[in-house]
């Protein structure tokens, strides 16, 4: 095993201060075919907690949006998913996740949507509540619901369309996987927090950068599957190196670099429950804002 193939990511390990050292991903702006339809607007609406609905296929759904004050008109800017675990809501996992304290400084909107209940089957029993779909494809209604909130967001907002981001808790960790398996296209990094492997693979057409982080003693998700879902995005990206041993001792992430199209998958592993962890939320932006933007998507800015 190379030291380029698998090596300790000690950036990710940093204070805060150190961490947001780099210029911020808002700073360097887009080609035109990258700007979303938002950008030829003068004016946004912003507020840290905007309550929106949208109908996706004759249903009603909702999300959150935070858009910080300090944003310009026709400067476009990374947009983020926040997919709350199971049984939790947009504006719960608004107060856990507490990005909105580093949007203003950086400069990016936050998307934090509410599913609608769905079936899981967990400690031996099934258990109904609000989440997300797992099943690839156009029948899955989180997919599309995904999609019509992307479509509303980039003709109101101005959205640096290369730098489209998604992370999310438990149930919402598997479902951000499940859209860089679907949507590489779209997203160009995930960060699933206390998830694991799909049980329907992973075929991204793109390889996409992921930074996956689990518990030690997570007592719902066990670490196996975490380990497995990592093992299924190294082969997915195309990674040389598709096994190594556990993370080296608490706060300790591993990085495997040598991959399909310069991507990389981060891999931490540490001691907490099947809780969003104190160090989540930094470690993720800091991750964002380094992976290179470039998703090849057509934009609309004329």
């Amino acid at each position: 095993m190379s030291a380029r193939t698998v090596k300790t990511f000690v950036l990710l390990t940093l204070p805060a201060a150190l961490l947001f050292a780099a210029p911020s991903a808002s700073e360097a702006q887009p080609s035109a075919s990258q700007r979303s339809a938002g950008c030829r607007s003068s004016s946004i609406d912003s507020g840290r907690r905007i309550e929106k609905t949208i109908s996706v296929a004759g249903t009603e759904r909702t999300f959150i949006l935070d858009v910080p004050g300090n944003l310009s008109p026709g400067q476009a800017v990374p947009l983020m998913f926040d997919f709350h675990g199971f049984g939790h809501s947009g504006a719960g996992v608004w107060a856990v996740s507490r990005f909105h304290h580093l949007a203003e400084e950086h400069r990016f909107i936050t998307v934090y949507p509410t599913g609608l209940p769905v079936v899981l089957e967990f400690s031996g029993r099934k258990h109904r509540a609000a989440g997300w779909q797992m099943a690839p494809g156009k029948n899955n209604r989180d997919l599309a619901f995904t999609r019509a909130m992307l479509a509303m967001i980039e003709a109101s907002y101005c959205i640096d369309r290369s730098r489209i981001y998604s992370t999310g808790f438990s149930n919402g960790a598997f479902f951000s996987s499940l859209l860089g398996c679907e949507m590489s296209e779209t997203f160009a990094a995930v960060a699933p927090v206390s998830g694991g492997v799909l049980r329907s693979g992973c075929k991204p057409v793109r390889p996409v950068p992921i930074l996956i982080q689990h518990g030690t003693r997570d007592e719902v998700v066990p670490l196996a599957m975490a380990r497995a879902g990592r093992d299924q995005w190294l082969s997915a990206n195309g990674c040389k190196t598709t096994q190594s041993g556990a993370a080296d001792g608490a706060r300790a992430c591993k990085v495997y670099d040598s991959c399909r199209a310069g991507s990389v998958v981060v891999y931490c592993e540490e001691e907490f429950a099947h809780t969003w962890p104190a160090q989540a939320t930094d470690r993720i932006w800091s991750f964002f804002q380094r992976t290179p933007g470039g998703v090849g998507r057509s934009g609309d800015s004329r």
